[in-house]
C-alpha cells in the first residue's frame, strides 16, 4: 500500500465536537471520571460523525525525548453511532488499520513501521493469514479446556482476600486473574508473572503519570517485552511444548516461519490484549453493579449469566476507541471523508446508541440480543472474546458467592487515558 498523507487542514463546514459537546475527545483528562456519556449522547444525536480538533502535537512535553512525540495532526472524525462504527469496521479496504495505525495519535514513521508487524495494525489479506495461525488457541474447544484452571485461579484469588476488611479490588483481584491465566497460556513461569502487569501498565498507561511514571517507561517496557519475547521464541523453537507460543514460534506462513520481530509483535499483542481488557471489565462490572444496586440481587443467583456478562461488558467498554485511516475519499454519515483523514470509532458511545439498545444507560442483565461492539466487529473482532467472558464470569461468580454484601468504600481512581476505560484503584469493603 502506498503511504497516505493526512490532510493538514480542517474539512470545511464540518460539525465540530467542541461546538456540539464542549469537550476535546483527544484530551486524556476528559475521561478522568469516566467516559463522557452525556457528551456522546449529544454528538450521536446531532452529528454522529463530527470533527475533533487536536490541540496538542503530543501528549506531554517530555515525549520528544522518549520517542513518543506525535507528528502533527489537525484532528480526526469521531464516530459515535453503532451502525456507522460497524460500517467502518466492515470495510478495511476503505478504512484501514495499516495506513496510519489504530492509535488515536499519529506515530512517527519508524514506530509505525514496527507496529505494522502486529496483527492489530494489519488489513486483509495479511491480517487474515496471521489470524489463522492464532485462532485455534481461542476456539470453543480450546477455551473450554481452560475452564477448570480459570475457575481454580478465580476461587484462589477470591479466597485470598477473605477477612481483609477493605481491599483495593484492582490490585488484589482484577489484575491477578488475567495475569495468571495469561501466564499459563503463554507458558511463563510463575516468577515472571509480574512482568505482564509491569509491561502492560507502562505501554497502555502512557497517558497516565501515576501508572507509567514517564513516557520513556513505555519505550523501555516495549523493549524489555521484545527481548523477553525473542528469548521465548528461541526456547520454543529449540524445545517445543504444547502452549500457544510454541505454535507461533514454529508456525509457517507461505512456507516461511515468523521472523523474531513478527513473533515478538504477536507476543506483545497477547500480553496487552489478554490483560488490560479483562481486568478492566472485572473492575468496571463491579462498579456498574454497585452503582445500580444490583450486586446483592445478583449474588443470590450465584454466577452471572451469559447475558449479564455481555451487558456488563457493553456498559464498561474497556477499549473506548480504535482509529482507522481513510484510504480514499468516502462518505460516512453524511460527511465527506478525505483520503488520509483519521476516523476514530468510539465503541463506548456506539454501545449506548438508543437506536440499538433500549434505555441504553441502564443495565439490563437479561438483555438479548446484545450486539455490543466492546470486542470490536469485522475482521478485527477480538479473538480472545470467549476467554475474556469466561474469566469475567468465573471471577465475578467467585466474588458474588463469597462476598454478597461487598460495597464500594472510597473513591474510584480511573486511569487517565483516551483509549482504555481503566480502573487504577477500586476500594471495596468485603
Amino acid at each position: 500500500m502506498e503511504e497516505i498523507q493526512q490532510p493538514q487542514t480542517v474539512p470545511e463546514g464540518a460539525p465540530r465536537v467542541a461546538d456540539l459537546a464542549g469537550i476535546d475527545l483527544s484530551d486524556p483528562t476528559t475521561y478522568a471520571t469516566g467516559a463522557p456519556h452525556a457528551a456522546f449522547d449529544l454528538l450521536r444525536a446531532a452529528a454522529p460523525v463530527a470533527w475533533n480538533d487536536e490541540k496538542k502535537v503530543g501528549l506531554r512535553a517530555s515525549e520528544a525525548s522518549s520517542g513518543l512525540a506525535s507528528p502533527p495532526s489537525p484532528g480526526f472524525w469521531a464516530v459515535t453511532e453503532h451502525a456507522l462504527a460497524h460500517e467502518v469496521s466492515r470495510h478495511p479496504a476503505v478504512f484501514s488499520s495499516y495506513a496510519g495505525g489504530v492509535q488515536l495519535f499519529n506515530a512517527d514513521e519508524l514506530t509505525l513501521a514496527g507496529l505494522r508487524m502486529m496483527m492489530l495494525y494489519m488489513d486483509p489479506p495479511d491480517h487474515s493469514r496471521l489470524r489463522r495461525i492464532i485462532s485455534p488457541a481461542f476456539s470453543p474447544r480450546a477455551v473450554n479446556a481452560l475452564r477448570a484452571s480459570v475457575s481454580r485461579h478465580a476461587n484462589e484469588i477470591a479466597d485470598a482476600i477473605a477477612g481483609a476488611g477493605t481491599v483495593d479490588l484492582v490490585t488484589t483481584v482484577s489484575k491477578e486473574l488475567p495475569t495468571r491465566v495469561l501466564a499459563d497460556l503463554l507458558g511463563m513461569p510463575e516468577a515472571d508473572r509480574h512482568l505482564i502487569v509491569e509491561w502492560s501498565d507502562a505501554m497502555i498507561g502512557f497517558e497516565d503519570a501515576e501508572l507509567a511514571g514517564d513516557p520513556a517507561a513505555a519505550v523501555a517496557s516495549f523493549g524489555a517485552a521484545v527481548e523477553y519475547g525473542k528469548q521465548v521464541a528461541a526456547d520454543r523453537r529449540a524445545r517445543p511444548t504444547d502452549d500457544i507460543m510454541s505454535a507461533l514460534a514454529n508456525a509457517e506462513i507461505d512456507g516461511e516461519r515468523l521472523s523474531d520481530d513478527e513473533f515478538c509483535m504477536f507476543w506483545i499483542l497477547l500480553v496487552i490484549a489478554g490483560n488490560e481488557t479483562t481486568r478492566n471489565s472485572v473492575s468496571g462490572s463491579v462498579i456498574t453493579l454497585q452503582e445500580h444496586g444490583l450486586w446483592e440481587s445478583l449474588a443470590r443467583e450465584g454466577a452471572p449469566s451469559p447475558t449479564a456478562v455481555d451487558e456488563l461488558v457493553r456498559l464498561t467498554s474497556p477499549v473506548m476507541q480504535f482509529r482507522r485511516t481513510a484510504t480514499q475519499d468516502a462518505e460516512l454519515g453524511g460527511q465527506a471523508i478525505r483520503a488520509g483523514d483519521k476516523v476514530v470509532l468510539w465503541y463506548t458511545a456506539a454501545n449506548r446508541d438508543p437506536k440499538v439498545f433500549a434505555d441504553p444507560h441502564r443495565p439490563d442483565l437479561l438483555r438479548d440480543p446484545n450486539p455490543h461492539l466492546a470486542f470490536g466487529t469485522g475482521p478485527h473482532f477480538c479473538l480472545g472474546t470467549r476467554l475474556a467472558k469466561l474469566e469475567i464470569t468465573e471471577m465475578l461468580g467467585a466474588l458474588l458467592t463469597r462476598y454478597p454484601r461487598l460495597r464500594l468504600d472510597g473513591d474510584v481512581k480511573r486511569i487517565t487515558s483516551s483509549f482504555i476505560a481503566g480502573i487504577e484503584h477500586l476500594p471495596v469493603a468485603l
